[in-house]
């Protein structure tokens, strides 16, 4: 991990290590690999065999290969060659890639490249209800459990008509 040399990680972490880095001589902090069990991640596109179109800004490529089970949404299934032809984005094999899942706005309330942006509303409306149990509470039962279904979410978070 870079530009974390001398922070706090060194103390709190005794597991991250300094090293010196065999090519350029400077110290980077080592960390540990992790292998998450579940991972879901967004896609911009798929192809019906599972191949992805995943976002270069995001480290979902990386995600997915640590992973043991990797869940994607996508936010439409097309043509392998539609893939092949994106103008940006990485792409991720199929092999990877245990289940997809098409769903316009499956990544609100965060953004999806030439989809649409963050809402960063919501994500402050998160943020001040998941302070409390209580209030955390009537944000899933808003957000997660009263909606019958993603249609029914993407009205109640004002997408329902951009679907």
């Amino acid at each position: 991990m870079p530009g974390h040399i001398g922070s706090d990680y060194e103390k709190l972490r005794p597991e991250f290590k300094v090293i010196a880095d065999p090519y350029s001589g400077k110290d980077v902090l080592l960390v540990p690999a992790i292998v998450p069990d579940v991972s879901l991640i967004h896609a911009l596109q798929a192809d019906a065999e599972g191949n992805l179109l995943v976002d270069e800004k995001e480290d979902d490529f990386l995600l997915a290969q640590a992973s043991r089970v990797v869940v994607a949404s996508t936010e439409e299934i097309v043509d392998p060659d539609a893939l092949r032809r994106a103008p940006y984005g990485v792409r991720l094999s199929a092999i990877y890639v245990t289940a997809l899942v098409p769903i316009w706005g499956g990544a609100h309330p965060t953004a999806c490249r030439g989809r649409y942006g963050i809402d960063a509303a919501h994500l402050e409306e998160y943020l001040r209800l998941a302070r409390s149990d209580t209030t955390f509470r009537d944000y899933l039962q808003r957000y997660v459990f009263d909606p019958k279904d993603h249609a029914a979410y993407l009205a109640e978070v004002g997408l329902g008509g951009l679907a």
